[in-house]
């Protein structure tokens, strides 16, 4: 069992064993001196925090592990995962800071590097982002060696180097080859090339996860069109008609629906 699931229920347990034991029930006093330790407690805070945020509670998270981190400032993974709460929420500045406080403390924690390098790409400081990322690289005992490549292949696609971009989405995917998010960024890539064998094979992949995703089926259907599978186009156009595409997915249909008509019924 999750220890971070088992510590909120072991807490839940005692709650309700009070409640129903046959000794006398604490007094008013006692339990809120107990409730009071409890919210003083940096670990329970962390723990809850940590919780929320995988719950995607990120305001209420950040309240959690704020308090952790200010009742124990020494301890560098508490910043670091309220910074990680900070930026979920937009709040750049505050996650940077945090970040920053986490790698004072620890200077070699890999994750802190890693979640610092997102920062400055959002912020768009980018070459202090790329050398984040570079001392994420480098700590070969890092357990998913994958994220700052693709992090990588973000931050060259916002430079506009996407042959720099390709090489990282495909080194993440080497060493991770079921990181399904990697795979829709080459998909786009490919297309953008004229690769259309190659997007659509990389589309598939990405769609073992991302299920019905507008902007993939989109450009499934444009591969299908471009490899001269009509029919298959004109299917996953159908499909993706059903799903009530935003704007942008709409426009893009309505220019392969003109396309597809000269092809099968003008023959053009």
């Amino acid at each position: 069992m999750n220890w971070k699931l088992f510590w909120g229920m072991f807490i839940g347990g005692i709650l309700l064993t009070g409640s129903f034991a046959c000794g006398p029930s604490p007094s008013p006093k006692k339990l809120k001196t107990t409730l009071q330790s409890e919210q003083d407690d940096p670990f329970v805070n962390h723990t809850r925090g940590v919780m929320l945020l995988h719950q995607k509670e990120y305001s209420s998270a950040a309240g959690y592990l704020k308090r952790a981190a200010e009742e124990e400032p020494d301890n560098a993974a508490y910043w670091n995962d309220f910074g990680l709460a900070m930026s979920f929420m937009g709040e750049f500045d505050a996650a940077e800071q945090a970040f920053q406080k986490a790698l004072k403390l620890h200077p070699e924690l890999t994750d802190a590097h890693n979640n610092l390098g997102m920062v400055y790409t959002e912020e768009g400081k980018l070459d202090k982002a790329l050398e984040e990322y570079g001392k994420v690289i480098q700590d070969k005992t890092y357990p998913t060696p994958y994220f700052p490549y693709f992090n990588i292949g973000l931050l060259k696609l916002k430079q506009g180097q996407k042959d720099a971009a390709e090489m990282a989405f495909e080194q993440a995917i080497k060493l991770k080859p079921d990181f399904y998010r990697a795979y829709a960024e080459l998909a786009a890539l490919y297309a953008a090339k004229g690769q259309y064998g190659d997007a659509y094979n990389a589309v598939k992949k990405a769609e073992k996860q991302y299920t019905d995703e507008p902007g993939l089926l989109l450009l499934e259907a444009q591969c299908q069109y471009h490899l001269k599978n009509y029919n298959d186009s004109r299917r996953i156009l159908t499909k993706l008609s059903l799903l009530y595409p935003d704007q942008r997915i709409r426009e893009g249909m309505d220019k392969l629906k003109k396309e597809l008509t000269k092809k099968m019924i003008l023959g053009e």
